[in-house]
């Protein structure tokens, strides 16, 4: 199975294979074996090189939120991403700027105003689910030109966030 991982603007492909009850798991050509100790959702413990990890998974659809050591992470099946065409947070269409929620859930945090400038990748909005922290990122290089939530605000997958103008 395929995947796009995509943490702090970066994105890895990632090649997972099951092999009994362990995981064949490549990253960017990459080998890494991981043994799975025990698998009840949304709660994954499993082991790589000698060291134990719990995790937390929530899924929507093609998308995957990895919950590991202090870090969440964005998985999405590449054919998914490959035919949607857009990065991480932001609305169908290159260039548009607009900033949506990739998954229901709760605003933790607001890190940005309105005229600010930002770049590709920079954190906007902390989300929160099911006790994981998502970070929604700016789509591209900008000035914030709108902001549509508050902390504490709840919002469902899809809700337009905010947006970025381009200052091309």
């Amino acid at each position: 199975m395929k995947f796009v991982y995509t943490h702090n603007a970066q994105t890895l492909t990632l090649d997972i294979d099951r092999a009994g009850d362990d995981f064949e798991i490549e990253i960017n050509g990459e080998h890494a074996p991981v043994q799975v100790i025990s698998f009840a959702p949304p709660r994954l413990t499993f082991s790589h090189n000698g060291k134990v990890f719990t995790a937390r998974v929530m899924s929507d659809g093609k998308k995957r939120w990895v919950h590991v050591d202090g870090a969440t992470f964005v998985l999405e099946r590449a054919d998914a991403r490959t035919q949607r065409g857009h990065s991480h947070g932001a609305r169908e269409g290159t260039g548009s700027g607009i900033v949506v929620a990739p998954m229901p859930g709760q605003v933790r945090g607001v890190l940005v105003n309105e005229g600010d400038v930002v770049t590709e990748g920079q954190p906007l909005v902390i989300l929160e689910a099911m006790k994981m922290e998502l970070k929604v990122s700016a789509p591209q290089d900008g000035v914030v030109s709108k902001i549509l939530v508050t902390q504490g605000q709840s919002v469902e997958r899809e809700q337009i966030l905010g947006q970025v103008e381009s200052n091309q």
